[in-house]
């Protein structure tokens, strides 16, 4: 259960950071590589 609240608060802090919602990059590999650096960044 711990797991999922860790998970669940990187994804929100994601979401509100770098406002992945906004993000036009949808095609090929750029939005896991965007996703990937995000992470790195966070």
């Amino acid at each position: 259960m711990w797991k999922w609240g860790v998970e669940n608060g990187l994804h929100w802090t994601l979401y509100v950071t770098f406002s992945e919602d906004a993000c036009g990059v949808r095609t090929g590999h750029a939005p896991q590589n965007l996703a990937l650096l995000r992470r790195i960044a966070l």
